[in-house]
């Protein structure tokens, strides 16, 4: 065997196609499939499942990276109107991602910069999950930001507590 002779594995190659121009086929196929408008209903041992809209919600976590729900985006306001008296300097939504464990990892909502200079990491819940309650603790107790849990106030306004 030649020096610039290739050798792929007989799983690399499928139909005489490999590589990216197998991908490429798959995804298309994948994608026909979902276009179809003829989907199979689901299973009545499934359909039971989705009935909660809320429990899905949980189930399927956050907005996605980078976009804020309405009291996210409400509290965003309230930080803009402190920034604007000098209370504080500077904030980010999902600015900082803090590593906790291997493939573990903790993205606050909010990292601000408060007027003493400080950095402080804001998390918004309107619902505390165990899980987020585990990571937001095992952050404070790993790093030395001063970590605060915001909820709305029954009155008004954002609830901030030291966590």
């Amino acid at each position: 065997m030649s020096k610039n002779t290739l050798r792929f594995a007989e799983s690399a190659i499928v139909g005489g196609r490999l590589g990216t121009a197998r991908i490429r086929g798959e995804i298309a196929s994948a994608a026909a499939h979902l276009e179809s408008p003829a989907l199979p209903p689901l299973a009545p041992e499934l359909a039971s499942m989705v009935g909660d809209a809320r429990a899905v919600h949980r189930q399927l976590g956050r907005m996605g990276g980078g976009k804020m729900n309405k009291s996210e985006a409400a509290y965003a306001q309230y930080l803009e109107a402190l920034k604007s008296v000098g209370k504080v300097l500077w904030f980010r939504f999902e600015g900082i991602k803090l590593r906790l464990a291997d493939n573990t990892f903790y993205t606050p909502d909010f990292a601000v910069i408060v007027a003493s200079g400080a950095l402080e990491l804001h998390e918004f819940k309107g619902f505390m999950e165990e899980d987020a309650n585990v990571k937001l603790k095992a952050a404070a107790a790993q790093y030395p930001f001063a970590f605060r849990l915001v909820r709305k106030a029954k009155g008004g306004g954002f609830d901030v507590r030291e966590v």
